[in-house]
């Protein structure tokens, strides 16, 4: 007997070790784990934090940071094993065009050689996590994610399992107000994704994020639902997309568990159970070298081997368990007999219905007692199973559901409402007509003048005169008292020469005077002094013996110019809406009446009281003429297709029951022509034959089907429903496209 060869055949497998190292912006994650026989056991994992970000570290405090963790991790290995084979998970930043940047490249090699790692791959963080939700939700990820660190936050937008656009940050303020800021400098016109997934952030932010104020700039349909993931669940992710790529089984208590979810999933993230993920295929072609740490060689000029998340179709999903490899082995030879029975019916059924005809029915009633007819029963039950199965293929119907992310196309352009022109694209220029109407209306505002009332002081003066003229003075002369107030004569005076008086004495007279101004001021007491105008006081002067009196002033209300103006604006402003609607309900459905009058004016106005009047409250009772254009509803959608067609992707279509229009800027020119703009926001939706669709699928597997839809533009999900949907048959589309229906449903 050859021992030797028993041994051989006897000897245990030898298991390898592999080392899982994730570089994230703040800290460094080692993960070793053992694989035996293709199923794969978790030994040891340990976090190391940097001082500062990744980025800016010096080598040696990164080199030291990827030590320890190394060690930390490999501190459960067995005595005299290390491991070499490594694979990295990096951040989005360190790659381009799904390559490692050559800096960072350069940074790996010579830390590699320096603690003895022998590189094979590499995993883009965000994306593993990405695609670990997508397995666990059943569709890809359409959603904003969140990496939290001690001090900083990575922001990445995904659609439909794409990563779109990520940029980073330093932490400001708040978690969410930082992720706000950021979002306000994507460069993203179309509508963001209500969903934010938090990872790794030991703290749940949950309730930060749903209480924050999300900026009105951002463009979300309603407010975003917040997912907080378990803390760890990038380390997971990259474990799990590492293991699933080399073809290894991760045992079930080291898979990722259940997200922390706050609340379910949308309706519109959720797919029907027997949509499978897809599979993740594994390059098995690659080596250590490929990926761009060769020894003596220049790394520019190698290009990493990129462990890959691919689509197949024909890939079915790696199965451990017996139990499972017997069934799926079970499901294939049903599907090779189903695909046989589908050849063989035709010509089976033919040769049934034949068969039929020739039985009579009465000696299939006539059985020997005790014995069974088999000659009759096997011939009659084939003959059943021929119709149902005939019928299945006949009248099996497929509705396939396209769910598809819209883009928003957005044009301001001016245009020009004529009343003697047509209209017409190319000069701007839509038709316009004019209609007026007149309202009836009353409105009271309080008034705002303000009016002295009273009695004037009066008193008499005595005139002192050096005059060597004779002099008149007339009725109403100013005089002026010493503290400036001013008295008119009440009538006129004469007064003589004073050459005729040879004592040189002044003359004297009394005069009767009342004060020019309201008030109580021009009491004046006794021997006040006032001067005559355009006389010397030398000349001409006066004093008053006894007190002024009579003078009083008080303040009422009353209707002012700008009072009169105020109602009648008021009495327009609050017309208008009242003339709207009423000229609208003239109009059929397709006139539209422009929201600005062309013009607006008073034909009859009744006022409670005249300007100066007294008054608390001005009532205006009057009738406001309106006049203005209404045009084509129809003329305002073509023009905006026209334009909105210029900008529009040859495999783009405008989704014509979803243009939104709106006039903006309206101005009157002149009694003809309105200038005005236009705001058009219409829905691009990716343009999809469906007849097409359905015959280039008739006859395929459902994940062929959804394959091939997946790769058209802005698809996020396919659903794809049977009718009737029997149990143990083959997901296959019928062969007739007639019995295929395709619909395009919209994404809010």
């Amino acid at each position: 007997m050859n021992i030797s060869f028993l041994k051989r055949f006897n000897k245990k497998p030898t298991p390898l070790y592999y080392l899982v190292l994730i570089l994230r912006n703040e800290k460094a994650h080692a993960i070793v784990f053992e694989e035996l026989e293709g199923r794969v056991e978790i030994i040891g994992q340990k976090e190391q934090y940097f001082s500062t970000i990744i980025d800016n570290v010096s080598f040696e405090e990164f080199l030291d940071v990827m030590d320890k963790a190394i060690s930390g991790a490999e501190s459960a290995l067995p005595k005299d094993i290390q491991t070499q084979k490594t694979i990295f998970g990096v951040q989005e930043s360190w790659t381009e065009q799904d390559q490692i940047k050559k800096d960072r490249l350069l940074k790996l090699k010579k830390a590699g050689e320096e603690l003895g790692l022998v590189p094979i791959g590499f995993l883009v963080i965000s994306q593993a996590v990405s695609h670990l939700l997508q397995k666990e939700e059943g569709v890809p990820l359409s959603a904003i994610l969140v990496e939290i660190n001690k001090k900083s936050i990575n922001v990445t937008l995904f659609r439909a399992g794409k990563n779109i656009e990520s940029k980073s940050s330093e932490i400001h303020d708040s978690v969410p107000f930082t992720v706000d800021t950021l979002l306000k400098h994507f460069d993203i016109p179309e509508i963001l994704p209500p969903r934010i997934v938090i990872f790794n952030g030991k703290e749940d932010f949950s309730q930060e994020f749903i209480s924050h104020s999300w900026s009105k700039s951002l463009p979300f349909l309603h407010l975003p639902q917040i997912i907080n993931l378990p803390y760890g669940f990038d380390a997971k992710s990259v474990l799990f997309g590492a293991t699933t790529q080399l073809g290894l089984e991760l045992p079930e208590k080291d898979m990722p568990k259940e997200q922390n979810v706050q609340g379910e999933i949308p309706e519109y993230l959720r797919v029907p159970d027997e949509h499978a993920p897809e599979t993740l295929e594994y390059d098995k072609n690659f080596n250590e070298v490929d990926f761009g740490f060769t020894k003596d060689a220049d790394v520019a000029l190698k290009k990493p081997n990129v462990i890959s998340f691919t689509k197949r179709e024909d890939v079915v999903p790696r199965v451990t368990i017996e139990k499972n490899q017997t069934k799926i082995k079970s499901q294939n030879i049903f599907q090779n007999i189903v695909v046989s029975a589908k050849n063989v019916l035709p010509k089976f059924s033919n040769f049934a219905f034949a068969f039929a005809k020739k039985i009579n029915i009465e000696n299939l009633m006539r059985f020997p007692s005790g014995k069974l007819n088999l000659n009759i029963i096997i011939p009659a039950l084939l003959l059943f199973l021929t119709v149902v199965v005939v019928s299945y293929f006949l009248f099996l119907k497929v509705t396939i559901t396209i769910n598809v992310n819209p883009k928003i196309s957005e044009q301001t352009k001016e245009i020009i409402f004529s009343t003697t022109e047509k209209t017409d694209m190319e000069s701007a220029t839509i038709k316009g007509q004019f209609i007026s109407i007149s309202e009836d209306g009353s409105v009271s505002i309080a008034t705002t003048g303000k009016k002295d009332v009273g009695t004037f002081a009066k008193g008499t003066v005595t005139l002192f005169s050096r005059l060597t003229e004779d002099t008149t003075l007339d009725k109403g002369t100013v005089t002026t008292s010493s503290n400036g107030l001013k008295f008119t004569l009440n009538d006129s005076i004469s007064i003589a020469s004073t050459s005729a008086d040879a004592s040189g004495d002044p003359l004297t007279m009394n005069a009767n005077v009342t004060a020019e101004q309201l008030g109580k001021e021009s009491n004046l007491p006794s021997g006040t002094k006032f001067s005559i105008k355009s006389f010397d006081t030398s000349d001409l002067m006066a004093k008053n013996d006894d007190p002024f009196s009579g003078g009083t002033k008080s303040q009422i209300t009353v209707v002012s110019e700008n009072d009169i103006t105020k109602v009648k604006e008021n009495l327009i402003k609050q017309l208008e809406a009242k003339a709207k609607e009423n000229l609208q309900k003239q109009l059929d459905q397709n006139k539209v009446l422009l929201p600005s009058f062309t013009s607006e004016e008073i034909s009859k106005q009744s006022l409670s009281a005249k300007t100066g009047d007294k008054a608390e409250q001005l009532t205006l009772n009057g009738t406001v003429k309106y006049q203005g254009i209404f045009y084509d509803k129809n003329d305002l959608v073509v023009f905006s297709k026209y334009f909105l067609s210029k900008d529009v992707s040859s495999n783009q279509e405008i989704d014509y029951n979803n243009i939104k229009i709106t006039v903006l800027d309206i101005k009157n020119v002149n009694d003809n022509e309105t200038h005005a703009k236009i705001n058009i926001k219409a829905l691009l939706l990716p343009k999809i034959d469906k007849n097409q669709t359905a015959k280039n699928l008739k006859g395929k597997k459902f994940e062929f089907a959804k394959s091939y839809i997946g790769k058209f533009p802005q698809v996020a999900s396919v659903e794809i429903q049977l009718s009737p949907n029997i149990p143990f048959l083959p997901n296959n589309l019928p062969s007739r496209e007639k019995n295929i229906e395709v619909l395009i449903k919209i994404n809010n």
